[in-house]
């Protein structure tokens, strides 16, 4: 930890020797193991994790979980800027996987499948789309205002990003699921990407409520793609139900389930 960092910004860090070593006895190189860590600190077995693959070939996994527990305002590393807990957490796995690279380029290099450092950060929020406040309320003010509410389904300020992970949880995929973004007669879209890379018929998402997109375009999707599901935002139609009908059953003619959200 103290090698990636100019100051000692977290006390009473694991050794990842020993995580290493727990590794070793509780986990086969030979499979894709998932490694949970729910008190992740500074993440240490992250760290260790993708140091122990370099060694050995392996293809582990990580899940590190951690509260956004605040740094002392008075430590150095409040004043470096990591303002969280996971804030560290997140760079000293940003430093570890470069300097894995350069460590074990030789033995990297002889890997039928490239090592994997990355990883995704999640964290708890509430939902991107409308939902009703059922809060009793005789103010016909703010119970007007909740209805005028309700005709965006969802939140301005999402990015696409955000509603794609949201949706995708909806219908049951995991995290861990890959989507690729497609270009479609000028509209970009999600489509799910399956284990073994290939997306033929795999759901396929529009969710940009800033350009509506005509039946032709809406059609394109269903014939170019044959995906499974379509996804669309609700917003994306701007209020036109006429090109919401049409949709409906192109997906019924090309036997494709139809969510909107």
């Amino acid at each position: 930890f103290l090698s990636m960092f100019d100051a000692n910004y977290f006390t009473y860090t694991k050794p990842v020797s020993l995580i290493k070593h727990l590794l070793k006895v509780s986990t086969d190189n030979n499979s894709n193991n998932i490694v949970l860590d729910f008190f992740s600190g500074s993440g240490t077995t992250a760290h260790a994790v993708a140091e122990l693959n370099a060694e050995d070939g392996g293809n582990r996994k990580h899940i590190m979980v951690q509260l956004p527990e605040p740094t002392d305002e008075k430590s150095e590393a409040f004043k470096a800027g990591y303002k969280k807990i996971s804030d560290i957490a997140r760079e000293r796995i940003n430093r570890a996987g470069e300097k894995i690279k350069v460590d074990f380029a030789d033995k990297l290099a002889e890997r039928e499948t490239p090592l994997d450092v990355g990883y995704r950060t999640y964290k708890l929020a509430d939902t991107n789309f409308t939902k009703w406040q059922s809060a009793p309320t005789g103010d016909l003010t703010e119970l007007q205002a909740r209805l005028d509410l309700m005709r965006e389904s969802s939140n301005d300020n999402a990015s696409e990003e955000d509603l794609l992970v949201e949706v995708l949880l909806k219908m049951g995929l995991p995290l861990t699921t890959r989507t690729k973004t497609v270009d479609v007669d000028g509209l970009h879209v999600h489509q799910v990407v399956a284990e073994g890379g290939s997306s033929e018929g795999q759901p396929v998402l529009y969710l940009n409520e800033h350009t509506k997109p005509t039946l032709d375009q809406l059609r394109a999707i269903i014939t170019d793609l044959t995906p499974s599901k379509f996804v669309i935002l609700d917003d994306a139609f701007q209020g036109d139900n006429q090109l919401k009908t049409n949709l409906v059953q192109t997906c019924k003619s090309y036997d494709v389930e139809l969510w909107t959200v």
